[in-house]
Protein backbone atom coordinates (compact mmCIF):
# COMPACT_ATOMS: atom_id res chain seq x y z
CA UNK A 1 0.00 0.00 0.00
CA UNK A 2 1.55 3.39 -0.95
CA UNK A 3 2.46 5.83 1.80
CA UNK A 4 -0.10 8.43 0.76
CA UNK A 5 -2.84 5.81 0.99
CA UNK A 6 -1.77 4.95 4.52
CA UNK A 7 -1.82 8.64 5.39
CA UNK A 8 -5.40 9.13 4.26
CA UNK A 9 -6.56 5.98 6.00
CA UNK A 10 -4.94 7.02 9.26
CA UNK A 11 -6.31 10.57 8.99
CA UNK A 12 -9.79 9.39 8.12
CA UNK A 13 -9.72 6.88 10.96
CA UNK A 14 -8.89 9.65 13.43
CA UNK A 15 -11.61 11.83 11.96
CA UNK A 16 -14.16 9.03 12.23
CA UNK A 17 -13.19 8.43 15.83
CA UNK A 18 -13.52 12.13 16.62
CA UNK A 19 -16.98 12.29 15.06
CA UNK A 20 -18.04 9.19 16.96
CA UNK A 21 -16.75 10.63 20.22
CA UNK A 22 -18.61 13.90 19.66
CA UNK A 23 -21.86 12.05 19.07
CA UNK A 24 -21.31 9.50 21.80
CA UNK A 25 -21.46 6.68 19.25
CA UNK A 26 -19.29 3.59 19.59
CA UNK A 27 -17.71 1.72 16.69
CA UNK A 28 -18.57 0.64 14.06
CA UNK A 29 -18.66 4.03 12.33
CA UNK A 30 -20.09 5.00 8.97
CA UNK A 31 -17.20 5.88 6.68
CA UNK A 32 -19.03 6.78 3.48
CA UNK A 33 -22.70 6.05 4.11
CA UNK A 34 -25.17 4.78 1.55
CA UNK A 35 -27.72 7.57 1.72
CA UNK A 36 -29.59 7.36 -1.59
CA UNK A 37 -32.63 5.15 -1.84
CA UNK A 38 -32.46 2.44 -4.47
CA UNK A 39 -35.54 3.84 -6.24
CA UNK A 40 -34.07 7.36 -6.31
CA UNK A 41 -30.81 6.20 -7.80
CA UNK A 42 -32.51 3.89 -10.29
CA UNK A 43 -34.68 6.76 -11.53
CA UNK A 44 -31.68 9.07 -11.95
CA UNK A 45 -29.52 6.39 -13.57
CA UNK A 46 -32.24 5.45 -16.03
CA UNK A 47 -32.81 9.05 -17.01
CA UNK A 48 -29.26 10.31 -17.35
CA UNK A 49 -26.59 7.57 -17.44
CA UNK A 50 -25.91 5.47 -20.53
CA UNK A 51 -24.84 1.83 -20.28
CA UNK A 52 -21.27 2.80 -21.21
CA UNK A 53 -20.97 5.23 -18.29
CA UNK A 54 -21.66 8.50 -20.11
CA UNK A 55 -23.74 11.00 -18.08
CA UNK A 56 -26.05 12.86 -20.46
CA UNK A 57 -27.23 16.45 -20.39
CA UNK A 58 -30.43 15.94 -22.35
CA UNK A 59 -31.34 19.64 -22.28
CA UNK A 60 -28.06 20.44 -24.08
CA UNK A 61 -28.60 18.09 -27.00
CA UNK A 62 -27.27 14.95 -25.36
CA UNK A 63 -23.80 16.35 -24.65
CA UNK A 64 -21.72 15.30 -21.66
CA UNK A 65 -19.62 17.41 -19.34
CA UNK A 66 -16.79 16.58 -16.95
CA UNK A 67 -18.99 18.10 -14.23
CA UNK A 68 -21.70 15.58 -15.09
CA UNK A 69 -19.29 12.66 -14.97
CA UNK A 70 -18.32 13.88 -11.51
CA UNK A 71 -21.94 14.11 -10.44
CA UNK A 72 -22.58 10.57 -11.63
CA UNK A 73 -19.55 9.24 -9.79
CA UNK A 74 -20.43 10.93 -6.49
CA UNK A 75 -24.02 9.76 -6.67
CA UNK A 76 -22.94 6.20 -7.49
CA UNK A 77 -20.80 6.20 -4.33
CA UNK A 78 -23.71 7.44 -2.22
CA UNK A 79 -25.96 4.82 -3.83
CA UNK A 80 -23.40 2.02 -3.32
CA UNK A 81 -23.45 1.17 -7.03
CA UNK A 82 -19.89 0.13 -7.77
CA UNK A 83 -20.64 -1.33 -11.19
CA UNK A 84 -22.05 1.95 -12.49
CA UNK A 85 -19.22 3.86 -10.83
CA UNK A 86 -16.65 1.76 -12.67
CA UNK A 87 -18.42 2.30 -16.00
CA UNK A 88 -18.45 6.07 -15.50
CA UNK A 89 -14.74 6.04 -14.63
CA UNK A 90 -13.96 3.91 -17.69
CA UNK A 91 -15.82 6.26 -20.04
CA UNK A 92 -14.28 9.36 -18.47
CA UNK A 93 -10.74 8.00 -18.64
CA UNK A 94 -10.98 6.59 -22.17
CA UNK A 95 -13.05 9.30 -23.88
CA UNK A 96 -12.58 12.57 -21.96
CA UNK A 97 -9.25 12.43 -20.12
CA UNK A 98 -7.05 12.84 -23.19
CA UNK A 99 -5.10 15.98 -22.30
CA UNK A 100 -1.34 15.80 -21.80
CA UNK A 101 -1.60 17.53 -18.41
CA UNK A 102 -3.83 14.81 -16.94
CA UNK A 103 -6.95 16.96 -16.58
CA UNK A 104 -10.33 16.06 -18.09
CA UNK A 105 -11.70 17.85 -21.17
CA UNK A 106 -14.98 19.39 -20.20
CA UNK A 107 -17.26 18.92 -23.25
CA UNK A 108 -18.08 15.73 -25.15
CA UNK A 109 -20.58 15.54 -28.02
CA UNK A 110 -21.17 12.11 -29.57
CA UNK A 111 -22.61 13.74 -32.71
CA UNK A 112 -19.30 15.43 -33.50
CA UNK A 113 -15.98 14.08 -34.75
CA UNK A 114 -13.81 14.30 -32.83
CA UNK A 115 -16.25 14.02 -29.96
CA UNK A 116 -14.22 16.29 -27.68
CA UNK A 117 -15.45 19.62 -29.00
CA UNK A 118 -13.55 21.72 -26.44
CA UNK A 119 -10.28 20.34 -25.08
CA UNK A 120 -10.15 22.81 -22.20
CA UNK A 121 -10.99 21.46 -18.77
CA UNK A 122 -13.42 22.79 -16.16
CA UNK A 123 -11.95 22.75 -12.68
CA UNK A 124 -15.19 21.77 -10.95
CA UNK A 125 -15.39 18.65 -13.10
CA UNK A 126 -11.83 17.63 -12.23
CA UNK A 127 -12.45 18.24 -8.53
CA UNK A 128 -15.69 16.26 -8.45
CA UNK A 129 -14.16 13.30 -10.30
CA UNK A 130 -11.08 13.12 -8.07
CA UNK A 131 -13.19 13.58 -4.92
CA UNK A 132 -15.49 10.73 -5.94
CA UNK A 133 -12.50 8.44 -6.53
CA UNK A 134 -11.16 9.06 -3.03
CA UNK A 135 -14.59 8.45 -1.49
CA UNK A 136 -14.89 5.26 -3.54
CA UNK A 137 -11.59 3.98 -2.14
CA UNK A 138 -12.88 4.49 1.38
CA UNK A 139 -16.32 3.09 0.71
CA UNK A 140 -15.31 -0.02 -1.21
CA UNK A 141 -12.08 -0.77 0.59
CA UNK A 142 -9.93 -0.52 -2.51
CA UNK A 143 -6.78 1.59 -2.78
CA UNK A 144 -6.79 1.31 -6.57
CA UNK A 145 -9.30 4.15 -6.65
CA UNK A 146 -6.82 6.22 -4.63
CA UNK A 147 -4.11 5.35 -7.15
CA UNK A 148 -6.39 6.54 -9.95
CA UNK A 149 -7.17 9.78 -8.09
CA UNK A 150 -3.59 10.70 -7.21
CA UNK A 151 -2.38 11.91 -10.66
CA UNK A 152 -5.57 13.93 -11.17
CA UNK A 153 -5.25 15.53 -7.74
CA UNK A 154 -1.67 16.48 -8.50
CA UNK A 155 -2.66 17.87 -11.92
CA UNK A 156 -5.34 20.03 -10.28
CA UNK A 157 -2.79 21.34 -7.80
CA UNK A 158 -0.15 22.05 -10.43
CA UNK A 159 -2.31 23.57 -13.15
CA UNK A 160 -5.37 25.07 -11.44
CA UNK A 161 -4.20 26.58 -8.14
CA UNK A 162 -2.58 30.00 -8.12
CA UNK A 163 -1.60 31.99 -5.04
CA UNK A 164 -2.22 35.72 -5.41
CA UNK A 165 -1.70 38.06 -2.45
CA UNK A 166 -2.46 35.44 0.16
CA UNK A 167 -5.50 34.11 -1.72
CA UNK A 168 -5.43 30.77 -3.51
CA UNK A 169 -7.26 31.28 -6.77
CA UNK A 170 -8.87 28.22 -8.31
CA UNK A 171 -8.54 28.80 -12.03
CA UNK A 172 -11.83 27.91 -13.76
CA UNK A 173 -9.85 26.16 -16.49
CA UNK A 174 -6.26 25.60 -17.49
CA UNK A 175 -6.49 28.40 -20.04
CA UNK A 176 -8.82 31.22 -21.02
CA UNK A 177 -9.44 32.85 -17.63
CA UNK A 178 -6.21 34.62 -16.78
CA UNK A 179 -4.96 38.17 -17.30
CA UNK A 180 -5.16 38.94 -21.00
CA UNK A 181 -7.35 35.91 -21.70
CA UNK A 182 -10.71 37.47 -20.85
CA UNK A 183 -12.15 40.96 -20.60
CA UNK A 184 -11.63 41.14 -16.84
CA UNK A 185 -9.10 38.41 -16.11
CA UNK A 186 -8.07 36.90 -13.88
CA UNK A 187 -11.56 35.65 -13.06
CA UNK A 188 -13.00 33.14 -10.60
CA UNK A 189 -16.18 31.11 -10.55
CA UNK A 190 -17.07 30.78 -6.88
CA UNK A 191 -19.24 27.72 -7.53
CA UNK A 192 -16.17 25.72 -8.61
CA UNK A 193 -14.82 25.52 -5.04
CA UNK A 194 -15.75 21.99 -3.88
CA UNK A 195 -14.97 22.23 -0.19
CA UNK A 196 -15.14 18.57 0.77
CA UNK A 197 -12.69 17.77 -2.01
CA UNK A 198 -10.12 20.24 -0.68
CA UNK A 199 -10.29 18.76 2.80
CA UNK A 200 -9.97 15.23 1.47
CA UNK A 201 -7.10 16.07 -0.88
CA UNK A 202 -5.20 17.53 2.05
CA UNK A 203 -5.00 14.00 3.50
CA UNK A 204 -3.54 12.42 0.37
CA UNK A 205 -1.39 15.16 -1.14
CA UNK A 206 1.02 17.45 0.72
CA UNK A 207 2.42 19.20 -2.36
CA UNK A 208 -0.38 21.70 -2.85
CA UNK A 209 -2.22 24.24 -0.63
CA UNK A 210 -5.55 22.47 -0.21
CA UNK A 211 -6.52 23.91 3.16
CA UNK A 212 -5.59 27.38 1.96
CA UNK A 213 -7.82 26.85 -1.08
CA UNK A 214 -10.70 25.86 1.22
CA UNK A 215 -10.14 29.03 3.27
CA UNK A 216 -9.75 31.24 0.20
CA UNK A 217 -12.99 30.06 -1.35
CA UNK A 218 -14.92 31.03 1.77
CA UNK A 219 -13.14 34.38 2.05
CA UNK A 220 -13.77 35.26 -1.58
CA UNK A 221 -17.42 34.24 -1.40
CA UNK A 222 -18.12 36.26 1.75
CA UNK A 223 -16.35 39.32 0.36
CA UNK A 224 -18.05 39.11 -3.04
CA UNK A 225 -21.65 39.17 -1.76
CA UNK A 226 -23.36 42.13 -3.39
CA UNK A 227 -26.64 43.92 -4.09
CA UNK A 228 -29.69 44.41 -1.91
CA UNK A 229 -30.00 40.67 -1.39
CA UNK A 230 -26.32 40.04 -0.66
CA UNK A 231 -25.91 37.46 -3.40
CA UNK A 232 -22.78 35.81 -4.77
CA UNK A 233 -22.01 36.60 -8.42
CA UNK A 234 -21.55 33.72 -10.84
CA UNK A 235 -18.20 35.20 -11.95
CA UNK A 236 -15.91 37.69 -10.21
CA UNK A 237 -12.69 39.42 -11.20
CA UNK A 238 -9.49 39.47 -9.17
CA UNK A 239 -8.10 42.32 -11.23
CA UNK A 240 -6.47 44.75 -8.81
CA UNK A 241 -8.48 47.81 -9.78
CA UNK A 242 -11.79 45.89 -9.75
CA UNK A 243 -11.08 43.25 -7.09
CA UNK A 244 -14.11 41.04 -6.32
CA UNK A 245 -16.44 42.92 -8.68
CA UNK A 246 -18.69 41.03 -11.07
CA UNK A 247 -16.44 40.11 -13.99
CA UNK A 248 -16.88 41.94 -17.28
CA UNK A 249 -17.36 39.62 -20.21
CA UNK A 250 -19.74 37.41 -18.21
CA UNK A 251 -23.42 37.93 -17.47
CA UNK A 252 -23.70 40.12 -14.32
CA UNK A 253 -25.85 37.61 -12.52
CA UNK A 254 -26.22 35.40 -9.50
CA UNK A 255 -27.82 32.42 -11.10
CA UNK A 256 -27.34 28.83 -12.20
CA UNK A 257 -23.63 28.83 -11.38
CA UNK A 258 -23.76 30.46 -7.95
CA UNK A 259 -26.71 28.31 -6.86
CA UNK A 260 -24.25 25.47 -6.29
CA UNK A 261 -22.10 27.33 -3.75
CA UNK A 262 -23.95 26.27 -0.57
CA UNK A 263 -24.34 22.74 -1.93
CA UNK A 264 -20.59 22.39 -2.35
CA UNK A 265 -20.10 23.87 1.11
CA UNK A 266 -22.42 21.25 2.60
CA UNK A 267 -21.13 18.26 0.67
CA UNK A 268 -18.50 17.10 3.16
CA UNK A 269 -17.01 20.58 3.43
CA UNK A 270 -17.26 21.10 7.22
CA UNK A 271 -18.16 24.73 6.61
CA UNK A 272 -19.47 26.81 9.58
CA UNK A 273 -23.15 27.70 9.70
CA UNK A 274 -22.38 31.39 9.35
CA UNK A 275 -21.21 30.88 5.75
CA UNK A 276 -24.65 29.58 4.77
CA UNK A 277 -26.62 32.44 6.29
CA UNK A 278 -26.43 34.88 3.36
CA UNK A 279 -27.93 32.27 1.05
CA UNK A 280 -30.55 31.29 3.62
CA UNK A 281 -31.50 34.92 4.23
CA UNK A 282 -31.87 35.77 0.54
CA UNK A 283 -33.63 32.60 -0.54
CA UNK A 284 -35.65 31.58 2.53
CA UNK A 285 -35.93 34.25 5.24
CA UNK A 286 -36.60 37.07 2.76
CA UNK A 287 -37.56 34.88 -0.18
CA UNK A 288 -39.96 32.11 -1.07
CA UNK A 289 -37.75 29.10 -0.32
CA UNK A 290 -36.09 29.04 -3.72
CA UNK A 291 -32.90 30.47 -5.23
CA UNK A 292 -33.18 33.53 -7.46
CA UNK A 293 -32.01 34.11 -11.00
CA UNK A 294 -30.85 37.66 -10.26
CA UNK A 295 -29.56 40.55 -12.37
CA UNK A 296 -26.81 42.11 -10.29
CA UNK A 297 -26.30 45.08 -12.62
CA UNK A 298 -29.94 46.15 -12.27
CA UNK A 299 -30.11 44.76 -8.70
CA UNK A 300 -33.40 43.07 -9.45
CA UNK A 301 -34.70 39.50 -9.62
CA UNK A 302 -35.34 37.94 -13.01
CA UNK A 303 -37.03 34.69 -11.99
CA UNK A 304 -37.48 32.20 -9.21
CA UNK A 305 -35.54 28.98 -9.70
CA UNK A 306 -38.48 26.80 -8.86
CA UNK A 307 -37.40 23.29 -9.86
CA UNK A 308 -37.29 20.98 -6.80
CA UNK A 309 -33.56 20.50 -7.41
CA UNK A 310 -32.87 24.18 -6.87
CA UNK A 311 -35.33 24.42 -3.98
CA UNK A 312 -33.43 21.52 -2.39
CA UNK A 313 -30.31 23.70 -2.21
CA UNK A 314 -32.28 26.52 -0.58
CA UNK A 315 -33.61 24.00 1.94
CA UNK A 316 -30.09 22.69 2.54
CA UNK A 317 -28.90 26.24 3.24
CA UNK A 318 -31.68 26.67 5.83
CA UNK A 319 -30.69 23.37 7.40
CA UNK A 320 -27.00 24.24 7.59
CA UNK A 321 -27.62 27.79 8.80
CA UNK A 322 -30.27 27.19 11.46
CA UNK A 323 -31.13 23.46 11.51
CA UNK A 324 -34.47 23.87 9.76
CA UNK A 325 -35.72 20.47 8.52
CA UNK A 326 -35.97 19.87 4.80
CA UNK A 327 -39.61 20.02 3.63
CA UNK A 328 -41.12 16.60 3.00
CA UNK A 329 -41.65 17.43 -0.67
CA UNK A 330 -37.94 18.18 -1.10
CA UNK A 331 -37.05 14.83 0.45
CA UNK A 332 -38.89 13.07 -2.37
CA UNK A 333 -36.97 12.83 -5.63
CA UNK A 334 -38.17 12.50 -9.17
CA UNK A 335 -36.09 13.32 -12.25
CA UNK A 336 -36.70 16.58 -14.10
CA UNK A 337 -33.74 18.08 -15.99
CA UNK A 338 -30.21 16.69 -15.85
CA UNK A 339 -28.76 19.67 -13.98
CA UNK A 340 -31.55 20.22 -11.46
CA UNK A 341 -31.92 16.48 -10.81
CA UNK A 342 -28.20 16.09 -10.18
CA UNK A 343 -28.25 18.96 -7.69
CA UNK A 344 -31.37 17.56 -6.01
CA UNK A 345 -29.83 14.15 -5.34
CA UNK A 346 -26.54 15.67 -4.24
CA UNK A 347 -28.45 17.93 -1.83
CA UNK A 348 -30.23 14.92 -0.37
CA UNK A 349 -26.92 13.08 -0.06
CA UNK A 350 -25.36 16.07 1.71
CA UNK A 351 -28.29 16.44 4.10
CA UNK A 352 -28.54 12.76 4.93
CA UNK A 353 -24.80 12.29 5.45
CA UNK A 354 -23.78 15.59 7.08
CA UNK A 355 -27.04 16.99 8.52
CA UNK A 356 -29.16 13.96 9.46
CA UNK A 357 -31.11 16.01 12.01
CA UNK A 358 -32.69 17.88 9.08
CA UNK A 359 -34.16 14.86 7.31
CA UNK A 360 -36.87 12.36 8.11
CA UNK A 361 -35.34 9.08 9.31
CA UNK A 362 -35.91 6.18 6.96
CA UNK A 363 -35.34 2.63 8.05
CA UNK A 364 -35.28 1.55 4.44
CA UNK A 365 -32.01 3.27 3.58
CA UNK A 366 -29.06 0.87 3.87
CA UNK A 367 -25.91 2.28 5.42
CA UNK A 368 -22.48 0.94 4.54
CA UNK A 369 -20.22 0.93 7.55
CA UNK A 370 -16.79 -0.39 8.39
CA UNK A 371 -15.60 -1.57 11.77
CA UNK A 372 -12.84 0.77 13.01
CA UNK A 373 -10.40 -2.07 13.55
CA UNK A 374 -11.03 -3.48 10.09
CA UNK A 375 -10.71 0.02 8.67
CA UNK A 376 -7.11 0.40 9.78
CA UNK A 377 -5.94 -3.19 9.45
CA UNK A 378 -7.80 -5.00 6.72
CA UNK A 379 -8.61 -2.36 4.12
CA UNK A 380 -6.85 -3.35 0.93
CA UNK A 381 -7.16 -3.95 -2.80
CA UNK A 382 -10.03 -6.39 -2.98
CA UNK A 383 -12.78 -6.04 -5.55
Amino acid sequence: MPRWALQILAAFFLLACAVSAERGVAAPVDVVPTVLHEAEWRAYRSAFIEADGRVIDREKGGKSHSEGQGYGLLLAVYADDRATFDRIVAFTWSRMRLREDGLVSWLYDPRQFPSIVDRNNASDGDLLIAYALVLAALKWDDTRYLAAAAPLIDAIGRHLLETRGGIVRLRPGAFGFDEGDSADGPVVNLSYYVYGAFLMFGHVDSRHPWLETWQSGLRLTAAALTGREGLAPDWITLRRDRFLATANGFAPKSSYDAVRIPLYMALGGRVPASEFRPFDNAWNVRGNRAPIDYDLAADTPLATMGDPGYRAIAALAACAARSEPLPAAIQRFRPTTYFASSLHLLSLAAARSSYPHCVTPSGGVPVASLDTGRFTVEIGSRR
